[in-house]
């Protein structure tokens, strides 16, 4: 049964993403995903009866991400990670790196997710309004958990 604070937590989050971006091709809130999009997501996360579906991002079979409630899950050339999302601390770009690449706002797709212990994981996302409403969740996240621990 999912909790009350789930639900807010999802609605807050949505309303971030909306506000701050939009739907993509691939990259959307999930419960605007083709109901295929979604069952391939789930079958590959497997939901916890605890967690909601936040976004959802499904690029191909190797290249996905999910948050939910709870987590950040996501699978970038195969390789599957998973982050609780307490342990969200920032979302960032290298924008020295995308300068030097020639990549201009608009086409950004790598997101630096930290972890509250300093781990920096690499997230890649659709370019464009997912990847602005998905950086801005990310960050919401991280100025919760970093409020809530006080480093904030």
């Amino acid at each position: 049964m999912t909790s009350t604070a789930a639900r807010h937590l999802k609605h807050s989050l949505t309303s971030i993403f909306r506000r701050k971006g939009g739907d993509g091709a691939y990259t959307r809130l999930f419960d605007n995903l083709e109901p295929s999009q979604q069952g391939v997501l789930l079958s590959a996360i497997s939901l916890r009866p605890s967690e909601l579906p936040v976004i959802g991002s499904l690029q191909t079979s190797n290249d996905w991400l999910v948050l939910t409630t709870e987590r950040l899950v996501w699978c970038l050339g195969g390789n599957r990670l998973e982050l609780a999302v307490e342990m969200i601390g920032d979302a960032t770009v290298d924008l020295a790196s995308l300068q030097r690449r020639g990549i201009g706002k608009m086409e950004m797709r790598e997101l630096h997710v930290m972890t509250t212990t300093d781990e920096r994981h690499v997230v890649e996302l659709e370019a464009g309004a997912p990847f602005f409403g998905a950086w801005n969740v990310l960050k919401n996240l991280g100025v919760r958990n970093r409020n809530a621990t006080g480093r904030g």
